[in-house]
Parts: C-alpha cells; sequence; structure tokens
C-alpha cells in the first residue's frame, strides 16, 4: 500500500506490486468556494527551508506586481532558521508592502488564508503527495506547482491545477497571470480542483482501503 501512483511507479521499478491508497484529509476543515475569477491574492504555505524555495514566491510576486501592482502573497509555515533569506529578499525586491508572514497555520489559520487568497502557489523543489496541495484544492484555490516528484500525478496542467517547470519563476508568474486575465481557466481549474480534494476524502479512503482488506481475505481464503 502506497500514498501515491508516484511512489507506486518507483516501487515497481524495484520490483515491488502496491496499490495506492490517499492520505486522507477532514474536508470538513475546509470550506470549498468555486473561483469564477481568481483575484491577485497568493498563497504560500510550507515549511521555510531551501528545499521548498520559498524565495521563488517572491520571485513570483515581484514579476506579477508589474502587472497587477496589487497583487499579495501570504506566506505560512515554520521556520528552519531561513525565514530570513526570504525577508531579505522581498525587501531586495521592493514587495515586502504586499507580504504578510503569518507562522504555523493550525486548521481555522488554514481555513481562514485559504478563504482569504485565490491562488496557491507550490514552489518545492522535491514533492511526493503534497498534503499542503490538496488541502488548497479542498478550499478551491487555483494551484499553480512546479512539476516535481508525485505533483504532476496529482495535477493535470489546466485542468485541475497549473504545472510549471521547477527553480522557474518567470513560468509561474505566467501561469498566475494567465489566471488573472482568464476567468474561464481559474473557474475550470477551480472546478477540477474539488476532484482532487475528494479523492482523499475519508469516505473515498475507506471504500479503497475496504477493498484492499478484502481483496487479503479472498487471498487467505484460497
Amino acid at each position: 500500500m502506497t500514498p501515491s501512483a508516484y511512489l507506486q511507479d518507483s516501487l515497481k521499478e524495484l520490483g515491488f506490486e502496491t496499490v495506492v491508497v490517499p492520505n486522507t484529509i477532514d474536508l470538513s476543515q475546509f470550506d470549498y468556494r468555486q473561483r469564477v475569477s481568481a483575484r491577485p491574492r497568493m498563497l504560500w504555505m510550507r515549511t521555510f527551508h531551501p528545499v521548498y524555495n520559498p524565495e521563488m514566491a517572491v520571485e513570483v510576486l515581484a514579476k506579477v506586481r508589474k502587472k497587477f501592482p496589487e497583487a499579495t502573497l501570504t506566506m505560512a509555515g515554520g521556520d528552519r532558521n531561513y525565514i530570513q533569506n526570504v525577508k531579505e529578499l522581498a525587501r531586495r525586491l521592493k514587495v515586502e508592502e504586499g507580504m504578510r508572514f503569518v507562522g504555523f497555520l493550525d486548521a481555522e489559520g488554514k481555513r481562514r488564508e485559504m478563504n482569504e487568497a485565490d491562488i496557491f502557489l507550490n514552489t518545492n523543489r522535491i514533492d511526493n503527495m503534497p498534503v499542503s496541495v490538496v488541502e488548497a484544492c479542498a478550499s478551491g484555490m487555483a494551484v499553480v506547482a512546479t512539476s516535481v516528484g508525485g505533483v504532476p500525478y496529482l495535477l493535470q496542467d489546466q485542468s485541475n491545477g497549473m504545472l510549471v517547470p521547477n527553480e522557474n519563476s518567470d513560468a509561474m508568474a505566467s501561469a498566475v497571470i494567465q489566471l488573472l486575465e482568464t476567468p474561464k481557466l481559474a473557474a475550470h481549474v477551480s472546478s477540477g480542483a474539488k476532484t482532487v480534494a475528494d479523492c482523499s476524502s475519508w469516505s473515498e479512503v475507506r471504500k479503497k482501503s475496504n477493498a484492499l482488506l478484502e481483496m487479503g481475505e479472498n487471498r487467505e481464503a484460497i
């Protein structure tokens, strides 16, 4: 049993056969709201650490603000002695007035910040099945993510998310601007996001878990 198709494929190469049973999230903790258009309000949520490339989100804000000066970015998450690097970059790019650092978020904090923003930035250099992305989808946000690791198994470009090359802030900023300038695309991506979240609901995961248990019981009975 593995939580993602990405790990399933990786294990298959090593000769292991597995069944995908996703990690669960409590959908009741999130208020799904389909965006009929996207406002230039962005949210980044992960630990402040180089592997998650938080600087890329700041660079994206700077590029987006050239066309949408009112654009904002909220950054949330714990710090691994790295947040000062991000704040210094924000000062150098002169975008600190458009940014908020809100620290680690509990369930209510996630609900609040995901309601306030319309676009979720996932800038990770390495990833598997990021729960934060699934949570953003559960809120109906339009997710723009680097196409690394298991992310392309989770999101399909311009269907339930927007995928961009790793460490390419120009491409990510362009994807954000495309969402802002194309309400139909933002609405389509937001609608597709609900399907991503529903696949990780307890009711769906329970069905897959029960099916796996029944399969094991049937094999033992043979």
